[in-house]
């Protein structure tokens, strides 16, 4: 079980679940979706699962054309990797196979947070994804990733793994994250 980090606000048992598939001995890569309204400690748990763990993650940014997403990607790898400017991936295949890349010898988190925001301009990326990770794809059983597909639009990112989506069945884990219980205002300020 990975610690989890004294700043982050309730969440225990979503943390022990994310940081046991996270760490995980499963041998191969798998994948994760993570889904729940906005301004609940999504990011801010990945972000902390990925600096506990050694892990790489990247926030898309909305509206923005196939090309520039793919370079931002790239700029965020070559970073992760201290290759800053190196890694420039043409595609989605090939970005989503830099990706698996990234771990061969120890689970660590992959994380593609705002998710929805990279399929805007990019409609086939959950099929790229879906290849990729194909059950006897060498490139995935030597990959140790853990790849976390994340976004707040619930309907969205639940309708990856449903019906006829191409990643139905690929998912190892999957968490919608509540939403947070605070105590009511007069508590916080100390006001009875």
């Amino acid at each position: 079980m990975i610690d989890k980090p004294g700043d982050m606000f309730d969440r225990d048992w979503e943390w022990a679940q994310l940081s046991r598939w996270v760490s995980s001995t499963v041998e191969r890569a798998s994948l994760g979706v993570m889904s729940g309204r906005r301004r609940q400690g999504k990011t801010f748990m990945l972000q902390a699962i990925c600096e506990a763990t050694g892990g790489f993650y990247f926030g898309a940014t909305e509206n923005v054309p196939r090309q520039e997403a793919l370079r931002q990607l790239g700029n965020a790898v070559g970073d992760f990797l201290g290759s800053p400017g190196v890694t420039r991936f043409e595609n989605w295949q090939q970005a989503i196979d830099g990706l698996l890349s990234l771990s061969t010898d120890r689970p660590i988190p992959v994380v593609l947070d705002e998710f929805p925001y990279l399929t805007g301009d990019a409609k086939e990326l959950p099929s790229i994804i879906q290849h990729a990770l194909a059950p006897r794809r060498k490139l995935r059983l030597d990959s140790r990733i853990r790849l976390l597909l994340c976004g707040s639009s619930i309907s969205f990112m639940g309708g990856l793994l449903s019906g006829q989506a191409p990643l139905r069945g690929r998912a190892g884990f999957e968490m919608v994250l509540p939403v947070l219980q605070l105590p009511c205002r007069s508590r916080l300020l100390g006001i009875a």
